[in-house]
């Protein structure tokens, strides 16, 4: 891994996660605008790239032509059936159990609390919308959250079973959930790195996972920060060469022995979707094939529907390549430029509404009256997941991650989580074939 020397460390002590007025050059109201354009153009992607997830491009054009222009017209498969039409999968799932547990810290990153959230979201899933268990778990995924440790030590757990493949396993796992962390804290660039890179390591250690969520987080953070004018190509490009290059510097190591560096540029720098050869056999889950399409579609794209239309047209792990193309395209364009045929057919709308209004208020962002805040405060929704948090849960001191002799141990509290109550994970949650070739189980070597 990348030694950045400490650049990138910094403390969350006495953090303040309220929005401050110099925090951006945008007005508030388009700063909110883009926010709930960020979850919800992640919501939309996902959804409608369930449509094609595990198909080619040929099998794509054979059932939708031109494209799905409704969550109505899903092929209900054995696959796609699993889930309602207009429902999201585990790869918005898992990105609310990240905002969750931000609201619940105060805008913290807190690694063994997304832990406990991710365990809990794979024995019930969201049993207020109805789930009887996490759907679409990858394979990496799965066998980091069933080690008997995952909950008191994930980071080394996630270590331990990268080290096992040969340090070859690079899936999108983290990527797809990662959005969130470029929105809370998004006037420091260097608390979104410390975020996300605490937030990815709970389940994915491989460099290229860490480079592919940074540079969509601080991609979204700089779009927050309002200080280019995303309608200029050149102030837009200028934008996506910052994130990628900040994103090197934390996780890439310079030297690129392996070649990771330039099979990174060479994703981000793509001219046509079909050079990501997206539906490539065993391939499909490359972390960066997700953020090559995301930063294809940031790149090119100008309205929402036909860029996520023709992104998942390509096929191969659509679902994952829409979710983070949709947060980073939903940034750009904003909440009110999303199709709205496709936003307001999502299942499950009004429950993503309220915990975003709950992500909002925390930041001082709300946008709802006085009264009305009062009143929500006073019946909040239970935490979905039950989930409670201790200092333990927290990231480390500034610091731990200085190195790379630091970063090949574990990097939370030596504290072990009493796990009595969580422990016990259902074999029978094992992820089909589809799916673990989804989570990029034959990532290209090098």
């Amino acid at each position: 891994m990348a030694s950045t020397d400490g650049q990138w460390d910094v403390s969350f002590e006495d953090h303040d996660p309220c929005f401050k007025p110099d925090w951006t050059k945008l007005s508030r109201d388009v700063l909110i605008d883009k926010i709930k354009g960020v979850v919800f153009g992640q919501a939309i992607g996902d959804a409608i790239g369930l449509a094609t997830e595990f198909m080619v491009k040929s099998e794509a054009k054979r059932y939708y032509g031109d494209g799905p222009k409704s969550y109505d017209v899903i092929v209900p498969d054995m696959h796609r059936s699993r889930w309602q039409k207009g429902d999201w999968t585990d790869d918005t799932d898992q990105m609310i159990l990240i905002l969750v547990s931000l609201i619940t810290s105060k805008g913290r990153p807190m690694p063994k609390d997304l832990a406990k959230r991710l365990v809990l979201w794979m024995q019930k899933g969201f049993s207020d919308l109805g789930d009887v268990g996490g759907m679409g778990i990858g394979m990496t995924t799965h066998r980091t959250l069933t080690s008997p440790s995952f909950q008191s030590d994930p980071k080394q757990v996630a270590w331990d079973v990268w080290e096992a493949s040969g340090r070859y396993l690079a899936p999108n796992g983290a990527v797809m959930r990662t959005s969130i962390l470029g929105v809370a804290n998004f006037n420091d660039l260097k608390k979104v790195v410390a975020q996300t890179r605490e937030m990815c390591q709970v389940t994915h250690a491989d460099p290229r996972c860490l480079a592919s969520c940074v540079a969509v987080t601080t991609a979204i953070a700089l779009m927050l920060q309002g200080k280019h004018n995303l309608s200029k190509k050149k102030e837009l490009e200028s934008l996506i060469t910052q994130s990628c290059a900040i994103a090197e510097e934390v996780a890439l190591s310079k030297d690129d022995a392996s070649g990771h560096v330039a099979d990174f540029r060479q994703h981000v720098s793509v001219k046509k979707l079909s050079e990501l050869k997206l539906d490539e056999y065993q391939k499909i889950g490359y972390t960066y094939k997700a953020l090559g399409a995301g930063i294809h579609a940031l790149r090119h794209g100008e309205n929402f529907h036909k860029a996520i239309n023709a992104l998942i047209m390509e096929a191969g792990d659509a679902d994952t390549n829409a979710s983070v193309a949709g947060a980073l395209l939903g940034c750009k364009l904003g909440y009110k430029k999303l199709p709205s045929n496709l936003l307001n057919s999502l299942v499950h709308k009004k429950w993503l509404d309220d915990w975003l209004e709950k992500f909002l208020r925390m930041m001082g962002l709300s946008t709802a009256s006085a009264s009305d805040s009062a009143e929500a405060e006073e019946s909040e929704t239970p935490d979905p997941m039950e989930v409670h948090t201790s200092a333990d849960d927290a990231a480390p001191p500034t610091g731990e991650e200085a190195s790379e002799k630091d970063s090949e141990k574990t990097e939370d509290d030596a504290d072990v989580v009493d796990n009595s109550d969580s422990s016990s994970i259902p074999i029978e949650v094992v992820p089909s074939e589809p799916e673990a070739a989804a989570e990029g189980e034959q990532a290209p070597q090098g």
